[in-house]
């Protein structure tokens, strides 16, 4: 009899300098079938993602936005989460890389 093992399942963290487009829909929804497929099997899974809210490019369209640099992230973070709402994503952890500790 083997042993079960844990699973860990992680995405890349997009960028946050516009909305959520299929490329990243459909890496999400690849690994949410994985982390599936292994409760399904009895594994314990963590499956994590989130967005990188750091870089020349979210910084660049913050202040062509006007809008100050976390407000402008903030706003396309929400919209990452509300698209694995309306994907009904299984993660574990939405980590976004401007959160503390």
């Amino acid at each position: 009899m083997s042993e079960k093992k844990a699973k860990y399942i992680t995405t890349t963290l997009p960028y946050v300098n516009a909305d959520p487009h299929i490329g990243f829909a459909s890496e999400v929804l690849v690994g949410d079938a994985l982390a599936r497929y292994w409760r399904l099997m009895g594994h314990e899974v963590f499956f994590n993602t989130g967005t990188d809210e750091h870089g020349q490019k979210i910084a660049e369209k913050a202040d062509e936005s006007g809008k100050p640099r976390q407000e402008y992230v903030d706003h396309y973070a929400n919209e990452f989460k509300k698209l694995g709402e309306a994907l009904n994503l299984s993660y574990d952890n939405f980590v976004r890389t401007t959160d503390e500790g």
